[in-house]
């Protein structure tokens, strides 16, 4: 896999892909396989590989995942993983039409109790700092109409979710009125492999971690992360990494 330092790449429309640096290995030998991972079971259909284009993406992605960890703890048993078949439960019930009024009202109470109670929103930049110090970028060589595009459907924005709950826990920069997919939140064809000669390992000097690149990239843009990702920058004030 090749291996690039961010500073000699030109990142405004770059596209990026974070993943655990214990998958490097496989990824290297394999490529990238499309895959439905814990937290989009019961949301996406299909299997595929997502990617944020740009820092703008890459900020609004990781703002998205925060809102979606702090809004996850009404699935998550005290002190234990996430309860994966309660939380399937809770996706499937929130289509069901006799009953959807009535549980999205009593679900949107509580999560937006969620993102005001503290104790919550610590706990899940805790959980988000770990996946940033154990994961890496990864840039990824991609082509219009070959292993994506631009015009595709957004498989979560496209079912009959609520929508109040999905603008909760989605980024700022969401078009919830078009079913396209937003550029924080992209994604290929279904059940396309990016192979690896298509994939460049990023890194920053001698590290690479995502935290360290995530900083370079705030530090070297003129974005606003307040107001562009304002659960991101919450997250950094806590940890006094701003």
């Amino acid at each position: 896999m090749k291996v690039e330092d961010i500073k000699d790449i030109d990142i405004c429309y770059s596209f990026f892909h974070y993943t655990n640096k214990n998958n490097i290995e496989s990824i290297a030998e394999k490529g990238l396989l499309p895959k439905i991972g814990d937290s989009a079971t019961g949301i996406e259909t299909t299997e595929k590989i997502f990617f944020a284009i740009g820092p703008k993406g890459v900020f609004s992605i990781f703002d998205s995942w925060i809102r979606w960890l702090i809004a996850k703890r009404l699935t998550d048993l005290p002190g234990e993983k996430a309860d994966i078949p309660f939380y399937r439960f809770c996706t499937f019930i929130m289509r069901l039409p006799l009953i959807h009024h009535f549980i999205a009202i009593i679900v949107n109470i509580v999560v937006w109790f969620e993102f005001k109670f503290k104790p919550f929103k610590i706990k899940s930049f805790k959980i988000m700092k770990k996946i940033l110090d154990d994961s890496c970028f990864l840039l990824l060589d991609l082509e219009d109409e070959k292993d994506f595009s631009y015009k595709d459907i957004d498989e979560v924005k496209a079912q009959k979710f609520n929508r109040k709950l999905l603008k909760m826990v989605y980024a700022k920069q969401h078009k919830m009125s078009s079913k396209k997919m937003d550029y924080w939140n992209m994604h290929t064809f279904s059940n396309i492999t990016i192979s690896a000669n298509k994939i460049t390992l990023i890194k920053l000097n001698n590290s690479y971690k995502c935290l360290d690149i995530l900083l370079w990239m705030i530090e070297n843009n003129n974005i606003d992360i307040k107001i562009l990702a304002p659960f991101l920058y919450e997250f950094l004030q806590y940890y006094d990494l701003l």
